[in-house]
């Protein structure tokens, strides 16, 4: 009776309501039919009619609730909530603003195509006085955007803007964005749908789709990257009076999203914290406070960042938020005084010491060891990197961040085989490494040298063992011998097999023939003799595989290097014999192996001589490491001064003094290759002697340079190098070198190739830039730092659009309305597709149009320049620019990939335009981009209209064509 007594009052209120829904206005349109349907009528046909009386409002209302909306209402929560679960946080680094990816929902075109059937079919099959048709078109916009198709976005919502906007009695539509008065009595211009009716209407109805879909609309812009259109949007709406309350969160959020995307940390953080209210629960409360502390820290302002971590620590639910919250939170509070520092490093251990964190340790120790590195305490910092690696277990990206700062601290400090280690514990699957081109790069040149090293010490250590006496010489291979053999698990005999190298007197008795034919019958026919023959060969040999010889050959190899780990008595031939193939574990095969006469002697010594020379050209040209250079090369010329590679190491310790500025050296090394190996001098370095494969060569390392493939043209310099020396390359390429190191943080590297840059030539433009930007990497940290603290004064809830348009609107190409399955297509025209007018009758057939009365602008075209370098040519091109007269807006326009256009505005006329190339065109290659050969850019003209064309056409040459047409006494 009950549950009866339940359903009746269900059915009671949905009659009620169906009393209380009114029709919504809509908009009617034609779709083409297919030929069976043509005789049938869809639903929606019936709209004008059929009376919407009650009992059919009721159906049509309720029909299209839960068999269409409600269904394809849960297909778009499941679609984020997918791509929500494959998000996974890094609190190490910024947090993405929103817990889910929209490169993720547009995978799921599966789902994404449901909704768009579904939201489609709930229109065209239902009346469309129904109350839910701006819902389907608002599901329709979502699909869109989750799609990543943000053109037809935001044509939906714009859709639902102006079907379903503000209309009078007579339901003619009212002109949107007229001037209304607010609470307060002051007029203000509204386009929102006032949500404030009666309250029996507003229990009863759903509220308009309109205001959601101007929400909607705004993250549609911003995702597009079209800050203007987002910022009018949003100043609009915060300043409307009808743009109901329920929404204004929504709209905080967004605004903090756009200014996220800009990088304005202090504005994002502002008003994350005013949309706290929307979080879906107490744990995504934290993450919000977790964002908001991050970009108030980035913003500088450690009090508000600290008290948000707490926040952030007292909400969260995941313990890896909780770790993170509270180490940032201790790192904030840092200074220069000892005791501060000190204790907020005693907070860390103590945390350390607690059971809760006992799977975050390593992370802990992690945060220990950069706090004692900001201070300089890299000793004290490596002993905690140590602990954390020891305790990092599954956690490889943790693990990978504790092994490279290991692996930078050993190599800048110049430990190159304890650097090669940690390299080699880096698993380079995980994601968040960066740079992996340089780290591979670097990893491999390590693991050179320590090759190089190994043979090295290994010959060292052979004729160390080979210079000893007879007897200690026995005495001590008997010893390695008995390790070696007790490590694979064979007889201890130290007399096994012959020592004809040391005894000649050998009374070892001759060994057991198990193969010996008995009474002329075959072994493997008596069984008595296989018995005798296997047990012979297991004491011998012992339990030896059944395997190829050379795979024994490397077993016994292992098994050596085994024993040399093992062995802190003997080392130098322990680890001799793991670099020596061993054919069997005899006094002979290991005696083999020591260079006991002149010609193996020879050989040994012209193996460490060519094996330093290769490290120290290592050392000089790819690990820039001069010290431990010309250590190596004066190793080579006091010990094996007859060797084949004394001339090349000659030439390439002139080489090192003359990079260094170290003249006086410098000469006297040129002085022995002029008398002993004259065709070693390295050549002049003035461009008329430069010879052509000179030129080619030093072409290259250029062109790759630009391109942006830094380690292979490292190692094409590297090359040219050692064959042509300083020339007029040089100071080019070692500026666009130390721009490179600057991008990466290697500041130490950039100084030093800055200052060599310098050193070739002072007095030349290139230098004078060169020590510039030394003086600005000097004071990088003040600078950075004076940026970050930077108040802004920003007014409460007001937005300014010009403020924050990143790049002028001329550069937008024109969206491509996207094709799908909705019931609002409609057809745009393509301003961009159009044909304009061609010039003059009989002249060559150009898309682009000449305009002599529009703004002009002028282009500089990159042509394979990588963004490094564009980065670095158009900071070189705003700095002239404020020099002019007139001052120009510079950005940068991908044209495709291989090119790339400068685009400066601000001038009135061709004429105008011109005149500013010419003179910058002199001035170029001398004082603005010296760097930059000119071949590598060249200049145009543009107007707006063309702008557009050629973004299509991407022909720089062809319109260069058009412009030597256009304007035929101008040089281009």
């Amino acid at each position: 009776m009950a549950s009866f007594f339940v359903k009746f009052l269900v059915l009671v209120t949905i009659a009620i309501q169906a009393l209380w829904l009114h029709a919504q206005p809509v908009e009617g349109f034609d779709i083409e039919r297919p030929k069976k349907f043509e005789d049938k009528k869809i639903g929606f046909e019936n709209t004008f009619k059929k009376r919407f009386a009650l009992p059919r409002r009721f159906f049509q209302n309720t029909t299209s609730h839960y068999n269409y909306f409600y269904n394809a209402n849960e297909k778009v929560k499941s679609i984020i909530e997918k791509a929500t679960l494959t998000q996974k946080d890094s609190f190490d680094k910024l947090l993405p603003y929103y817990t889910y990816n929209l490169a993720s929902t547009k995978t799921q075109t599966t789902d994404i195509d449901s909704v768009m059937q579904k939201a489609t079919a709930g229109i065209l099959t239902h009346d469309l006085r129904s109350n839910w048709v701006d819902n389907f078109y608002l599901l329709i916009g979502k699909a869109y955007l989750l799609k990543q198709a943000y053109d037809s976005a935001a044509m939906t919502f714009n859709y639902i803007n102006y079907a379903y906007g503000p209309r009078t009695k007579d339901k003619d539509r009212e002109l949107t964005g007229t001037k209304v008065s607010n609470p307060s009595g002051a007029t203000a211009f509204s386009i929102a749908t006032n949500e404030k009716v009666k309250i029996t209407k507003k229990l009863l109805e759903r509220p308009p789709s309109r205001n959601e879909a101007f929400v909607l609309l705004v993250r549609t812009y911003i995702e597009a990257e079209d800050y203007g259109s987002a910022a009018g949007l949003i100043q609009t709406l915060q300043n409307d009076p009808f743009f109901p309350k329920r929404l204004h969160n929504d709209l905080d959020e967004l605004t903090g999203y756009m200014y996220y995307k800009q990088l304005i940390y202090d504005s994002a953080a502002h008003y994350v914290v005013k949309a706290f209210t929307i979080s879906e629960n107490k744990n995504d409360k934290a993450r919000r406070q977790f964002l908001a502390a991050q970009l108030y820290a980035l913003a500088g302002n450690n009090v508000q960042a600290t008290l948000y971590y707490a926040k952030s620590v007292q909400n969260t639910l995941d313990p890896v938020m909780d770790v993170y919250a509270r180490l940032y939170a201790i790192r904030l509070n840092k200074a220069t005084d000892t005791k501060i520092i000190d204790n907020n490093l005693a907070a860390l251990l103590k945390m350390a010491r607690k059971d809760a964190y006992t799977e975050y340790r390593d992370i802990i120790y992690y945060f220990a060891a950069q706090m004692e590195l900001e201070r300089n305490e890299p000793i004290t910092a490596k002993q905690y990197l140590l602990k954390s690696a020891s305790l990092a277990g599954n956690n490889i990206t943790q693990k990978n961040k504790t092994y490279l700062t290991l692996a930078t601290l050993a190599y800048n400090n110049k430990q190159y085989i304890s650097a090669s280690n940690y390299y080699d514990s880096l698993q380079l699957s995980d994601p968040s490494l960066t740079n992996l081109e340089d780290l591979q790069s670097r990893k491999e040149l390590l693991k050179l040298l320590v090759n190089y090293e190994d043979i090295i010490h290994t010959e060292d250590s052979l004729q160390t063992v080979a210079k000893l006496p007879l007897t200690e010489r026995v005495e001590y291979l008997k010893k390695i011998l008995k390790q070696l053999r007790k490590a694979q698990g064979l007889s201890d005999d130290p007399n096994f097999g012959s020592a004809s190298a040391f005894n000649n007197n050998n009374n070892s008795s001759t060994a057991v023939d198990i193969f010996a034919v008995n009474n002329g019958e075959w072994y493997f026919n008596n069984n008595s003799l296989k018995s005798r023959g296997y047990t012979e060969f297991k004491r011998q040999w012992g339990n030896r595989p059944n395997v190829d010889g050379w795979r024994l050959a490397a077993s016994i190899s292992n098994s050596a290097s085994n024993a040399k780990r093992n062995s802190a008595m003997q080392p130098q031939l322990a680890q001799a014999n793991s670099k020596k193939t061993v054919k069997e574990l005899t006094l002979d095969a290991l005696a083999a192996n020591l260079p006991l006469t002149d010609s193996l002697l020879r050989a040994s010594n012209d193996t460490i001589a060519s094996t330093l020379y290769l490290a120290g050209a290592l050392y000089q040209f790819q690990l820039n490491n001069t010290t431990e250079a010309i250590n190596t090369y004066l190793t080579i010329t006091s010990k094996y001064s007859n060797h084949k590679v004394i001339a090349k190491t000659y030439h390439n310790l002139y080489l090192v003094y003359s990079k260094l500025g170290d003249s006086a050296n410098a000469q006297k090394i040129r002085k022995v290759l002029a008398d002993k190996y004259p065709a070693q001098l390295p050549q002049a370095t003035t461009s008329a002697t430069l010879n052509a494969s000179a030129t080619a060569a030093y072409n290259q390392v250029y062109d790759v340079f630009l391109q942006g493939k830094f380690s292979e043209a490292k190692t094409l310099k590297m090359q040219a190098d050692s064959l042509y020396g300083n020339n007029k390359w040089s100071q080019q390429l070692g500026y666009i070198e130390s721009v490179y190191y600057i991008k990466n943080r290697q500041d130490s590297l950039a100084n030093i190739s800055l200052t060599q840059t310098i050193n070739i030539n002072a007095t030349t433009p290139l230098a004078a830039k060169a020590l510039k930007l030394q003086d600005v990497l000097s004071r990088r940290s003040t600078i950075e730092a004076e940026l970050t603290n930077l108040q802004v004064t920003r007014q409460t809830d007001t937005l300014i659009p010009n403020a924050i348009v990143t790049k002028p609107t001329v550069i937008q190409p024109a969206i491509t309305p996207t094709k799908g399955p909705t019931a609002t297509t409609t057809k745009v025209k393509d301003s961009v597709k159009a044909t304009p007018k061609l010039i003059p009758t009989g002249a060559p057939k150009f898309i682009y149009k000449k305009d002599t009365l529009s703004e002009q602008y002028v282009a500089i075209v990159l042509y394979k320049v990588d963004n490094t370098f564009t980065t670095e040519a158009r900071n070189a091109f705003i700095i002239y620019n404020r020099s002019q007269p007139r001052s120009h807006a510079i950005d940068v326009v991908n044209l495709d990939i291989d090119t790339k256009l400068l685009l400066m505005d601000n001038f009135t006329t061709p004429a105008d335009a011109y005149s500013y190339i010419q003179t910058t065109r002199a001035k170029a290659t001398t004082d603005i981009v010296p760097w930059l050969k000119p071949d590598k850019y060249s200049f145009i003209q543009l107007t707006q209209e063309n702008l557009k064309l050629l973004q299509v056409s991407k022909n720089v040459a062809n319109y260069t064509e058009f412009l030597q047409y256009s304007y035929p006494n101008m040089q281009w």
